[in-house]
């Protein structure tokens, strides 16, 4: 399980995070957008639980 967050703006191109269809991400340190010095990820749950299945959803019923 894979405790990941949903970041307060969009990622850019230059973004090499990992991403999870719940829209959050795991902060990697090379990542200029979201690395170490600047982690705008507020909110973290778990992977598959129930915030990031209700969070996917959300995403979905919106496209």
């Amino acid at each position: 399980m894979v405790r990941h967050g949903v970041p307060h703006a969009r990622s850019g191109e230059e973004c090499a995070c990992r991403r999870y269809d719940c829209g959050g991400l795991v902060p990697v340190s090379w990542c200029i957008e979201h690395g170490d010095a600047f982690n705008p990820v507020p909110e973290r749950h778990a992977g598959g639980g129930l915030r990031c299945a209700q969070l996917a959803r959300g995403r979905a019923a919106r496209a």
